[in-house]
């Protein structure tokens, strides 16, 4: 989504509101005990209300993820939507990020829908896969670098509520609660840097190569079953042995260089959506999916990734073909993002 069409004349006026408030009566952050409302589990928590009454909870499962819950004031007689876009927030000036709930009863495995609780006054979802000793970047990174969270509920009478939450504090919270650095190290960022790079350039040769399934197909094979572990000279290595190494002139610009490995999921989704636009058959589609290693997890992801798009309808216009093909490739790589951040 793009930030005009999240930050509207209302949302604006939160923001010019939210800074004149004093210090006095900034939002404060503690640590809390915190259940978690969809397993009772029992854990530590980042918790913060602001003056609106909007609260948040930043926790980490047995798991090791981190989700937070979102919740509305408790005098609030708004219930949250509990199918498709249900609210949507902005770190400063990060791009705004979409929380979508699926409509269809099976979720794409590894990708973890959000989740609508106490009756529809709450929403659960994932922060950060957890792996390592702090997040190098993605939205609870964010949160840690953040001055400001704005954040828009949508509600199923058809309206919506805006409201802002300062992250001055949080950052302490955050890391006692979730027992983390809150300071990525230099190492982790050039690792995850050099690692970014050699995948999206990869995807730029996928691109322009003359098949691109079996390209994609090599690149998500090289990708592993733990992209998060996967080093930029692996990456490079692995994509030369499958005939497509990674030249020079290929390099991306250096402003794309953080994009994460999810990009490959999110093309993967959008070739798929261009092809049923197209009116390519499922079979069709499944059978590029299964050029791919049965070990390598992206290939069942693929295979629901077909399913969830053929279940959508071929449309005639070619406007509707072009916005269905993005919005369905956007919702994809969002989720596969909140799962490996």
């Amino acid at each position: 989504m793009s930030p005009g069409r999240f930050f509207a004349t209302t949302v604006a006026a939160v923001f010019f509101c939210a800074a004149g408030i004093s210090a006095a009566n900034a939002d404060t952050w503690s640590v809390a005990e915190f259940r978690d409302p969809a397993n009772a589990e029992l854990t530590q928590a980042a918790t913060v209300t602001n003056a609106q009454g909007f609260s948040i909870s930043i926790f980490r499962n047995k798991d090791s993820k981190v989700r937070w819950v979102l919740s509305l004031p408790q005098s609030s007689l708004d219930r949250i939507l509990t199918v498709g876009r249900v609210a949507a927030y902005r770190i400063d000036d990060n791009d705004a990020v979409d929380v979508e709930v699926s409509a269809l009863k099976k979720a794409v495995p590894g990708l973890e829908d959000p989740e609508i609780l106490h009756g529809g006054r709450s929403i659960r979802e994932i922060l950060w896969h957890g792996e390592g000793p702090s997040p190098t970047r993605g939205v609870l990174q964010n949160m840690l670098d953040g001055k400001t969270l704005a954040v828009r509920f949508f509600f199923d009478t058809g309206g919506s509520a805006d409201t802002t939450v300062e992250l001055a504090g949080a950052g302490s919270a955050i890391g006692s609660a979730l027992k983390i650095e809150t300071s990525a190290d230099p190492s982790l960022l050039a690792h995850d840097r050099d690692r970014d790079e050699a995948v999206l350039i990869s995807m730029t040769i996928c691109r322009s190569s003359s098949d691109l399934s079996t390209c994609l197909g090599a690149m998500t094979n090289c990708m592993g079953a733990n992209p998060n572990q996967l080093t930029g000279d692996q990456m490079r290595s692995c994509m030369a042995e499958h005939g497509y190494p990674l030249q020079a002139g290929a390099s991306p610009p250096k402003a794309a260089t953080l994009t994460q490995n999810c990009t490959s999921i999110g093309e993967l989704a959008r070739s798929i959506m261009m092809k049923r636009q197209s009116g390519t058959d499922m079979s069709q589609m499944m059978s590029v999916v299964d050029k791919l290693d049965d070990e390598n997890p992206v290939k069942s992801i693929g295979k629901e990734i077909v399913i969830l798009a053929y279940a959508m309808p071929l449309f005639n216009g070619e406007d509707y073909k072009q916005r269905t093909i993005s919005e369905f490739a956007n919702k994809i790589q969002v989720k596969c993002y909140q799962g490996s951040q």
